[in-house]
């Protein structure tokens, strides 16, 4: 039966701990220490990353403006499409109304209160939103709560 024999290797990993005489201990200096990692971060920031971060948040900023826009539109065409399509009717106003309460008692789904108000402001060619007690209102056609 063959043996195969290893070479021993010439250091084993502990070199650095024996001891040896004569030998100087040199320092070498490197990597990163938590003073220049402070400092790097303290760094001001260029002219050009500054442009870049300003034009970032303006792009966010545009983008979520057009987004609130949007949104806006498609609830004020889906609330004119369900007020528009309701018939009508006419409401004496009592002492203590307003528009709004008017507006809320109405017992619209999909539909803002605020929605509702303008409607019954601009059907009524009102041109303030004061109400005297006894006006006749055309209002949207529903149970009034």
């Amino acid at each position: 039966m063959t043996r195969t024999s290893y070479a021993t290797p010439a250091f084993d990993g502990t070199a650095a701990l024996k001891p040896r005489s004569g030998a100087r201990l040199v320092l070498i200096e490197g990597g990163r220490s938590a003073a220049t990692e402070r400092a790097e971060m303290a760094r001001p920031l260029s002219v050009w990353q500054s442009m870049a971060f300003l034009a970032l948040g303006a792009l966010l900023l545009f983008a979520l403006c057009a987004a609130s826009v949007l949104t806006d539109e498609l609830a004020s065409d889906a609330s004119e499409g369900v007020l528009s399509g309701l018939g009508e009717q006419e409401l004496v106003v009592h002492d203590g109304d307003s528009l709004w309460s008017i507006a809320s008692s109405l017992d619209l789904t999909g539909v803002s209160t605020e929605d509702v108000a303008s409607w019954i402001f601009e059907r009524n060619a009102l041109s303030d939103s004061m109400l005297l007690t006894g006006q006749t209102l055309v209002v949207p056609a529903t149970t009034i709560g």
